[in-house]
């Protein structure tokens, strides 16, 4: 074979061995392509919804007249505030405010032989009424049952703001006295002939003794319901305090 023809042979078979590798790449890509193209594409993935575990604040309810606290729960029964009469009255109404708003009103009354200087504030319907002792307390500022920090009374059955209010036993203003004193025993209801108020113990002490004995008296202490003169319905309810009395 002479020169020429190897020179040819050569080049001939260079570009065959090229074109087979390039074929060959062609399908190898192709090959690819088309696995890539048949493989399914994962889904994106979903970003987690955002869970609501800010539950809203709870909202007072109710106000319970207890013998030795006052409560305000919510609907749930839970207990927001307690306000216990033997701790300090102005802390009290404090507490108060910060979580039945601002008060209706303000009252101020002077002391007397038988009752403290005291300063009242209402939310219409309900007042925290605090004691201003002077000599009747004593000068170590120590509790005592009888002289309560503040009372707290009921004058309807709920707030200005559309709070219900009734004594623990379920006695609100405007009930019946006469269902109230029923079956009760005789030291815990009385009668006063001079004034025409009539009185009920709803609720009485655990914690110390809730019947006081006086001279020739037994009288009960601690959630009392009045019937002013004239009427059949409870129209005022007070804690603490004593059975006669008609603050």
């Amino acid at each position: 074979m002479g020169e020429a023809e190897l020179f040819t042979s050569s080049v001939l078979g260079a570009l065959i061995r090229k074109s087979s590798a390039v074929i060959a790449m062609l399908a190898l890509a192709w090959t690819l392509s088309a696995c890539s193209a048949a493989s399914p594409q994962a889904p994106p993935t979903a970003e987690p919804a955002a869970s609501k575990t800010a539950a809203a604040a709870a909202e007072p309810s109710r106000i319970l007249i207890g013998a030795e606290t006052t409560d305000v729960v919510d609907d749930g029964g839970n207990v927001l505030l307690s306000l216990r009469y033997l701790e300090n009255g102005d802390e009290a109404v404090a507490a108060a405010i910060d979580l039945l708003g601002e008060p209706e009103a303000t009252h101020h009354q002077d002391g007397s032989n038988h009752y403290p200087e005291m300063d009242g504030t209402s939310w219409g319907g309900f007042d925290i009424v605090v004691n201003r002792y002077q000599s009747e307390r004593p000068s170590t500022d120590e509790a005592n049952q009888y002289l309560p920090a503040f009372s707290v009374q009921a004058t309807a059955a709920s707030t200005a703001g559309g709070l219900a209010i009734a004594s623990v036993d379920g006695t609100s203003v405007g009930d019946a006295f006469d269902v109230a004193a029923e079956g009760q025993d005789s030291n815990r209801v009385h009668v006063d002939d001079a004034f025409g108020v009539r009185s009920v113990a709803l609720d009485l002490p655990t914690s110390f003794p809730g019947i006081v004995v006086d001279p020739g008296l037994e009288m009960a202490y601690g959630v009392i319901g009045q019937s002013d003169q004239g009427s059949s319905s409870i129209t005022k309810i007070v804690a603490p305090s004593f059975l006669f009395s008609q603050a």
